[in-house]
């Protein structure tokens, strides 16, 4: 076979014309740029596409090297009329004006009835990791991938090893790449593709190939293999396994149901914060309350499972024990069943089970709610049965004196002493650690849990008395913001720092650090200059007074007894007031033992010579496990040599590409997904002040762009600390431009998280283990 070396655009696709085979190659005619004879220029392009429509392209040798791809950065015109003369010679110089004259220029005729187009990538662009990476768009624009601006894109991620998918279209694709890659010798590829119908076939259609640039990259292609990934197929088949306490036929594995990892600790999180957030809650404390709250026993099975690294949700777990006790063995498993389909025919809304999927409170709404489950098997009998269940439970959380969230805060208020004494007692780290992170769990996340719920059940009281009617929707944002929440006293805090208020603030906040279970991330009172600047004379937003007169407190009082609420109106909006504010207050006082025992942590890793980079791969289980137990072995020997087995994990970890649900076996060799996914772009992490696109001033900041349009490319001259875009996906030219330049970028976070960084003054993008932090 004749062996290719890459060249420019145009050159590459014409010497790959009548060698490959897996697609098609639009005819194509290639002018110098310096555009010398014009006149005869357009006389040949007439004699060859005349009454045809051109896309006239560049094809510089500054642009689809190893070096540098320059993406989007040189001019394209498309639907140029080739028996208009004077159209055809004004695109011609439009596009010769972006090129050096030894440059050429590419003209073809345009693809009419586009199918699909799209870009694919034969191999991760940030670190080689072995995956085929497709995105495509099914509006007929031959552009609406490389610019970002499509809304509705497919990605598809293919392990290069596994056995070709089963879609024509995509296999027929990756055949593509494979012999693209023979021919070119090369194996980190980007393609441009589309496919156009030509009668009753769709044909494909390669409309650019050049090499991926991958210079200055870690290269992690080794990381992840067949093997792994078959074990993990063979695993995911025998977590299916139903044991006697659990209900429903099937489970599936998300990275955000429940209590959303990959939000709280991030899609990557290293060892210490992985096992940290297991060993404080979702090992055994989220069971406990669940159980304490009401709601089935499930004591013993962890709810979280790490897939190389990665943290899941076993959802099966997650809806039974959303489940009263009271509720008849064979109505919980026709619940569950129900929950697990819901949640399969509509994937998107794994991160919303609590509040789309399953019925875990009483409110105002419910009767509504339940009605959908008579299309499902239900009788009106068992929908009876879980009404009342769920209103026994409810009853339970809200009681005005013995609501079970009172014992909850109650316990919340002990911290602070046990905090106190436990850092001034004479003892050694490892002891001081144990008791943070043992009364964390038993003063700390086990009470917040409880209160976490309670805070739920308000919610969705004050969501269901929008929906009956009852309150406007601007009275129930009135309503919330007459709280006086943690994050709202933080808010009022910050507005008013000066230098002499600093310490004052420091002694209150200075536990808080972005990303509550990172080493890597210094607490607010370690590194106060990257998070805050002294303000003066900013206004703070003033609390609204929120007031019912008394006919509607009347009206609210018939409705609560007719429902079965017992509590009356005044003692309901106490309840709303305290189990929201509640759950932040509980949530802020425990990160101060879980803060403090981190940074403890980092100490002992220096008093063992051991880095915090290093210690961000330690197990808390194994440092816990030094309270009990004196090993021959040095205690240093052992923290390194567990650290570098999960250094050596956290490689597969970095490579590994799994969906955000998995359903079935097969999508752990290769899923397509449709909704809004960012992409992270690099291994770095940043820290910086945010800034429009139309600011004047974007030196060390990050920059918010809506789209990943091209035309953005000049951000890259203003020494900009990374960027977030609201549109586009990772193969986008914004994306691989950030890529090859090594600037930390999120690429197409969506509407709902771009307005949160919008509304950001400082953010922290964390790409390797893809968080963004609000600061």
């Amino acid at each position: 076979m004749k062996k290719l070396n890459f060249k420019t655009k145009a050159r590459n696709l014409e010497n790959l014309l009548g060698i490959i085979e897996n697609a098609k190659i639009l005819p194509l005619k290639i002018i110098q740029a310096d555009l010398k004879n014009q006149a005869e220029i357009v006389k040949e392009i007439q004699k060859e596409f005349f009454g045809k429509k051109l896309i006239i392209r560049s094809s510089s040798h500054a642009e689809d090297s190893k070096e540098n791809s320059n993406a989007g950065a040189f001019l394209s015109l498309g639907n140029i009329d080739s028996s208009n003369i004077l159209e055809l010679q004004n695109a011609l110089q439009e596009v010769a004006k972006t090129l050096q004259e030894c440059d050429e220029i590419l003209i073809q005729p345009m693809l009419e009835n586009i199918t699909k187009c799209g870009v694919a990538f034969s191999v991760d662009k940030d670190n080689f990791a072995p995956y085929f990476s497709i995105q495509y768009d099914e509006s007929g624009s031959n552009s609406a991938i490389t610019d970002g601006s499509s809304a509705q894109f497919m990605s598809y991620t293919h392990f290069r090893d596994a056995p070709l998918p089963q879609d024509l279209y995509l296999k027929q694709i990756i055949l593509l790449i494979l012999e693209l890659e023979n021919l070119f010798s090369h194996k980190a590829l980007d393609i441009e593709f589309a496919y156009a119908k030509n009668g009753n076939k769709e044909e494909l259609y390669l409309l650019q190939v050049r090499p991926l640039v991958m210079i200055n990259k870690k290269d992690f292609s080794n990381h992840i293999s067949l093997d792994i990934l078959t074990r993990l197929q063979r695993r995911f088949k025998k977590l299916q396994f139903c044991h006697s306490d659990v209900l429903g036929s099937k489970t599936l594995f998300g990275v955000m149901p429940d209590w959303n990892p990959a939000e709280i600790i991030g899609l990557r999180p290293k060892r210490l914060a992985l096992s940290l957030y297991k060993e404080i809650i979702t090992d055994n404390i989220w069971a406990y309350q669940r159980d304490n709250y009401g709601y089935r026993k499930l004591r013993s099975h962890p709810l979280m499972h790490s897939f190389c690294g990665i943290p899941y949700i076993d959802v099966r777990l997650s809806f039974n024990s959303f489940i009263p006790q009271s509720i008849q063995e064979k109505t919980a498993t026709k619940l569950v069943e129900f929950y697990i389909d819901s949640l399969i025919n509509q994937p998107y809304l794994h991160d919303k089970i609590e509040f789309d999927i399953v019925f875990s409170c009483y409110d105002f709404s419910l009767d509504m709610r339940l009605e959908k489950l008579l299309k499902h098997g239900f009788s009106q009998q068992e929908i009876t049965e879980i009404k009342h269940s769920l209103l026994e439970v409810t009853n339970n959380i809200i009681h005005p004196k013995d609501g079970l969230y009172h014992k909850d805060l109650q316990k919340v208020t002990l911290l602070e002493g046990i905090y106190q004494n436990i850092m001034q007692a004479n003892i050694s780290l490892i002891d001081k650690i144990y008791w943070l992170i043992e009364n964390c769990k038993r003063y700390g996340t086990l009470p917040f849990a409880g209160v976490a719920r309670a805070g739920f059940v308000a919610m969705q009281f004050l969501n269901s008395l929008v929906e009956n009617g009852f309150l406007q929707a601007e009275e129930r944002l009135c309503f919330l913001n007459t709280l006086n929440t943690k994050a709202k006293q933080l808010s009022q805090d910050v507005s008013n720092l000066t230098k002499h208020n600093k310490e004052e603030f420091l002694k209150k906040y200075g536990h808080l650090r972005a990303g509550t279970y990172n080493i890597l991330s210094p607490r607010y009172d370690e590194d106060f200059d990257s998070y805050f600047d002294f303000q003066t004379g900013q206004k703070t937003q003033q609390n609204e007074s929120f007031f019912l007169d008394s006919q509607r407190m009347q009206e609210l009082e018939k409705m609560l007894q007719k429902q079965g609420l017992k509590i009356n109106a005044q003692e309901f909006f106490i309840f709303l007031k305290t189990a929201i504010e509640g759950r932040e207050l509980a949530k802020f006082e425990f990160s101060k033992l879980l803060s403090r025992a981190i940074s403890l942590i980092a100490e002992l890793g220096d008093y063992y010579h051991i880095s915090k980079e290093e210690m961000a791969h330690s197990n808390i289980k194994t440092i816990l496990d030094l309270y009990a137990s004196l090993y021959a072995e040095e205690p240093r020997k052992r923290l390194l040599e567990e650290i570098m087995q999960n250094q050596k994990e956290y490689l597969c970890t970095q490579a590994i590409k799994l969906p955000p649900l998995l359903c079935k076996e097969e999508d752990i060799m290769g899923f397509t997904s449709s909704r809004i996914l960012p992409n992270f772009i690099t291994q770095k992490v940043v820290c910086a002040h945010v800034a429009s696109e139309k600011d004047d001033q974007l030196m060390g900041k990050i920059v918010l762009i809506y789209a990943a349009d091209p035309g953005y490319d000049y951000l890259f001259s203003k020494q900009i600390a990374g960027f977030i875009t609201c549109y586009g996906g990772a193969n986008s030219h914004m994306a691989i431009r950030a890529s090859e330049l090594g600037i930390p970028a999120v690429i197409g976070v969506g509407e709902e998280i771009f307005a949160k960084c919008s509304q950001a003054k400082n953010l922290r993008i964390d790409c390797e283990s893809e968080q963004i932090f609000y600061l």
